[in-house]
């Protein structure tokens, strides 16, 4: 089920998202400011599941 809603919102964006440039200070600027949220939230979750990768790969002897 989640596949199927991925793929029709996936198939229903329109338009050409080729950047017309590509400089690492507009993407910094962009990731530190318009996507500042997401991005600390991507990082904090990645941490939790390395987190838990090592207490569910932990030895209980």
């Amino acid at each position: 089920m989640f596949f199927i809603i991925m793929a029709v919102s996936v198939l229903g964006i329109s338009g050409s998202y080729v950047p017309v440039q590509q400089h690492i200070t507009g993407i910094s600027k962009e990731l530190f400011s318009t996507y500042l949220i997401p991005f600390e939230l991507l990082s904090v979750v990645l941490v939790t599941g390395i987190v838990g990768m090592f207490h569910t790969a932990e030895d209980d002897e």
